[in-house]
Formats: structure tokens, sequence, C-alpha cells
């Protein structure tokens, strides 16, 4: 603490003021007291100088004849006061050594001894008192000469000391300033600098004055201040940035939301835009690879995968195991945030993040991805609405046309029916030649076969799928071809997890029922199995096999349209139809295409992956 007080500049400062004024005031004092001590020496000296003169008189007074007896007694008795007047002892030093002092006592004993009785006594001869007077005279002068010489001693003594008092003075006002100067002012300027940074928003300054008085208090606390404000810059700058990314981020997000909804409006499953809304989430989440499996409601398996990791594979995946994932019972992958893909309750797939395992996604990165697969399935509801419109919209127009077909076509092939029977009675009652008889055979013939065609394509044209989904429409169409024949009709449908588009769906059914009447009317078989699964490649094959008699090597017979069809409608999938004899035996009619989900955007398989 006495340390600290020591070192305070005010404690200095008031410390140098104090000695300057107690210079000046000791050089006030002592000025004063000297000039004290000097006030009596001019009277002193004034004093003894008139012993001189009073001694003239006592001379001139003794030496003239008409003087009175009693004039040179009051002469010598003014004399002796003159002599021991205050004025003059009180000038003298208590020394007895001192020369003023002997000097003194010498007058006063040469006064005293010598000449008071010689001027007392009437018979001394005047040139014995004439020489007595000037000796006396002489010791007086000598006393005036040393009181003279005291007073200037003393007024010497007071110019010492005034002297010493000035450079003592002096010498603390330029200690005070070199303390100032080398103590003082570089750590005040080095604190102005500091300070001028700091006005001009530059916190980094630091001042290296660590005294304990009250600059290095100040330096320390413009320091502590400077580092505070440094930090605080810092965590505002740092919140700025914060609140930009964010307000970025937030942008970017809208924007990604916004492009998602305008992307993916309406868009099919397995649109290549699909691709590209998981890269672009990719992008502003950073986070992933991401994936998106699509799926059939209770599906084993996904129909569908994109991800943002080349090759579609995510490192987690077991395809085509894929149950896991799908409901969410998969616990060997910690690292993967799954969202389910739905809309109103119906479940189209889910979208797999997956995640650094010391970085978990953050509350804005979950609501994003939630968003996005929230609009994904409001797009794929969309697309499967659109679909079924235009399913329902196909299913009418045929039905118009069935119905023009039946009003029309139908009536008159039925009415040419009738003719020919008529024709071929009058020709037996007539008894015609076997020439026209096999004409009107013919005829017969080729009209009932027009008309069964026509009976068939009024079936197709009339098919309702009325049950969502193609796996019921062929099951109503086996338990069909079984009530009007007698083969067995075995329907293996392995398409749960690949969905098809109305018009893909419409031209499998007919080339499938095509098939089945072909087995019905022409093959006379017992059993016969349909098949639809998918190959390596993602294509959809399509089998429909029977135990038949075959046909012969021949795949096309005059006047049967119903392998030709069937082809055309094979090259409107932008597959192949194929025409076997298996080596067991029968007919196998071979459909293969690749579905328009896999056209526009193709998920690679994992090795192994047999779907």
């Amino acid at each position: 603490m006495a340390h600290a007080i020591t070192r305070s500049l005010t404690f200095r400062a008031g410390l140098a003021m104090a000695g300057i004024v107690l210079l000046a005031l000791t050089s006030m004092l002592g000025s004063i007291v000297i000039a004290e001590t000097a006030s009596g020496d001019a009277a002193a000296i004034n004093q003894a100088g008139a012993l001189r003169m009073q001694a003239y008189r006592l001379l001139a007074t003794r030496l003239q004849s008409g003087a009175t007896p009693g004039q040179p007694a009051a002469q010598i008795a003014a004399l002796d006061r003159s002599l021991t007047s205050p004025v003059i002892t009180e000038r003298l030093p208590d020394d007895r050594q001192h020369p003023l002092t002997r000097q003194y006592r010498s007058v006063v004993e040469q006064w005293r001894d010598r000449l008071r009785p010689l001027m007392q006594d009437a018979s001394t001869p005047p040139s014995i008192a004439t020489r007595r007077i000037g000796g006396f005279v002489d010791q007086v002068d000598r006393l005036v000469g040393q009181l003279q010489r005291e007073a200037e001693s003393r007024i010497q003594l007071l110019r010492l000391f005034q002297g010493v008092i000035l450079f003592l003075t002096l010498g603390l006002v330029f200690l005070t300033m070199y303390k100032l100067a080398t103590e003082v002012m570089p750590p005040l300027r080095d604190l102005l600098k500091v300070v001028d940074r700091s006005r001009r928003g530059d916190f980094a300054g630091r001042t290296h004055y660590t005294a304990g008085d009250e600059l290095g208090l100040l330096s320390r606390t413009i320091n502590q201040m400077n580092e505070s404000l440094s930090q605080i810059y810092g965590e505002l700058e740092a919140r700025v940035e914060a609140k930009t990314a964010e307000l970025q981020r937030s942008n970017e997000t809208l924007n990604l939301l916004y492009q998602t909804a305008r992307q993916l409006n309406g868009a099919p499953a397995g649109d290549a835009r699909y691709r590209r809304v998981l890269e672009q989430l990719a992008a502003v989440s950073g986070l992933g690879p991401i994936t998106l499996c699509l799926a059939q409601a209770d599906a084993e398996r996904a129909y569908l995968r994109l991800s943002t990791k080349p090759g579609d594979c995510p490192d987690f995946c077991r395809a085509p195991a894929c149950k896991p994932c799908l409901d969410g019972s998969d616990d060997t992958a910690p690292w993967v945030y799954r969202v389910p893909v739905s809309e109103a309750g119906r479940e189209f797939g889910v979208l797999l993040l997956q995640y650094p395992p010391d970085s978990p996604p953050r509350r804005w990165q979950r609501d994003l991805v939630e968003t996005i697969a929230g609009l994904i399935g409001t797009s794929i509801s969309l697309a499967q609405g659109y679909a079924e419109q235009r399913r329902l919209a196909l299913m009418d127009e045929r039905a118009v046309i069935a119905r023009e077909l039946h009003d029309s076509l139908a009536q008159a092939l039925s009415y040419l029916k009738i003719q020919v029977a008529r024709l071929q009675a009058q020709a037996r009652r007539t008894g015609s030649d076997a020439d026209t008889e096999a004409i009107v055979d013919e005829l017969r013939e080729g009209l009932n076969a027009a008309y069964r065609q026509l009976r068939e394509l009024l079936n197709t044209f009339r098919l309702k799928m009325n049950e969502p989904g193609l796996e019921a429409a062929l099951e109503e169409t086996v338990r069909e071809f079984e009530r009007r024949g007698e083969p067995m009709i075995h329907l293996a449908y392995r398409l749960g997890h690949c969905p098809l588009s109305p018009n893909e769906e419409v031209h499998t059914l007919q080339i499938v029922r095509e098939a089945l009447s072909n087995v019905v009317h022409h093959a006379r078989a017992s059993h016969c199995e349909v098949s639809l699964a998918t190959d390596d490649q993602g294509q959809v094959a399509v089998s429909v096999r029977d135990d038949g008699v075959g046909f012969g090597g021949q795949d096309s017979q005059p006047n049967h349209y119903g392998t030709i069809i069937m082809r055309e409608r094979a090259a409107s999938l932008n597959g192949r139809l194929e025409l076997r004899e298996p080596p067991g035996g029968g007919t196998e009619v071979h459909l293969c295409f690749t579905p328009q989900l896999h056209q526009k955007a193709t998920a690679l398989p994992l090795p192994g992956d047999v779907r």
C-alpha cells in the first residue's frame, strides 16, 4: 500500500509542489529572519558613529575656557549612555571571542579606564586629552567598521541563503520536468495512441506501461477495456456473420422450397428433377449423402432409389432388403436421419439423410429435410392423381368407342351373320353345287371370326380397371378367363415394388388378355401361368406360358390379328414381344420393356440386387 502511494503521480506531483512551496516559504522566512536580524545594524552603526561626534564635542568643551563646570559632566554621561545603549549592545554576539564583541569591550575599557577619568580631571593638559580622544575615536572607527562588516555579512548570508533556495527550487523544478518527460509523457503518448486507435475502431492496441501509478492503472484499464471491446466486437461480428449466414441460409432455403415446389409440381416419381432437388438439398443443408427411396404401400423393397452419392448406393443400403429402412426398424445405421415421404396418410417412401456421428443435423436442417420430404410426397400424390385421371379418361374414351362399335359394326356383323345363315339354308334347299356351299361356309366362318374378334375388341374397350393397380385387374382377368375355358390359370405378380404408368398398365393388361384369349381358344391347354417380374436391369418381364399344342413355329396366321396387335402394343411400350415354344411344349408369350419410371431416372442396383 505504501509503495502504491509513493508511485502515485498525484502524490509525486503533490510532493514536488510541496517541495517548491516549502523552498519558497523557507526563502521568505529566511529572508524575513535575516532582514529582522539586520534591522538594527544601521541604528547601531549610526549610534557607534555618534560616539565619535560626542567624543569630539567633549574635547571641544574641555578645551573651551568659558565652559561651565557641569557641561563636560553632562557630555560624559551622555557618552556613557550612548556607549551602553541597547542599540549597540543588542547587536553584539553572545560569543565573547567574536571580533565585534572584543572590539566593543576594547572601546568600553578605553573609555572607562582611560578617557573618562582623564576628561573628568580638569587639570589634564589639552595635548594629552587630544591624543586620548584621537585614540578613542580610532577605536570607535574600528567598532563602526566591525558593525558594518557584521551588517554586510548578514546581507551576504541573505544572498547566499536565497541563492541556495533558488538553486534548490530550480533543481526541484528541473527534476520534476525530467520525471515528467521520462516517466509521464512516454506512457501518456502511448496511451493517447491507443485511445486514438480505439476512437477509429481499432481495439487491437495495447499499452506496455504497467507501473503502479495512475497512468499504469489507466493503461491497464484501457487494455482491459480494449480487450473487452475486442471480445464484444468480435462477438458482435460473429453474431452479424451468423445472422447474415442465417439470412442467406433462409434465403437459400426459401429459394430451394420454391424451386422444389415449382419443379416437382405433379412430376412423376423417377423424373430427373427429383435428383436435382436432392442435390440442391445437399448443397443448402451441407449434409449428405441424401437418399430418396420410393416404394409401394407395404412393399418389401423400394422400386426407386435416388441418391446424391455416385451410383445411388449409400453406405448403409442393403437393397433389395429395403424393409428396415422403409419402416424405420433398422438400428444398424444410427447416423441416418429418416423422414417419411407421405401425403394425406399415404406413404410413398422415405428420405434418408446420412450425417457424421459427431455432427447430427440441426433443427433448421431437419425442418428443411422434412419440408422437402413433404413436397416430394405432395408431388408424387399429385402425379398419381393426374395419372388416375388420365386412366379414367382413357377408360371412358374406350367405353365410348366400344358403344359406337357395338351400335354400328357389331349390329352390321350380326345382320350379315343372319343373312349368311339364310343364304346357306337357301343353298341347301335349292341344292346348290359344292363350290357355292364352300363359298358360303367361308363367308360364315369369316363373319364368325370377325364377329368374335369384334366381341374381343369390345371386351377390351369395355375393360374397367375399377380396382387400383394392375394386380387387381389381372386377378379379375384370370378369373374371367378361367370361367370361359378349361385351363387352370396361375398368376405370379411380382411387381409390387415397381409402379407402372396408366398407359403401361393398360397395354400390359391387354397383351395378357390377348395371350389368354389365344390360350383359351387355340392352345387346348390344361394349365397356364401368368408371371410379371423385373430383371437385373430393371426391365419388366411379362410371361404367359401354357402347356398346349403350341403354334408350330408360326406366330402369325392369315386373318388373325391378335399377334400383330400384341406386337404393336409392345412397340408402344418401347419393348419387344416374343412367341416361344418351351422345350417342354406349349407356348410362351414373353413381353419385356423398360418402365417409364426407369427411363427417366435409372436407379443403379447394388451387386447381387435381383429385382
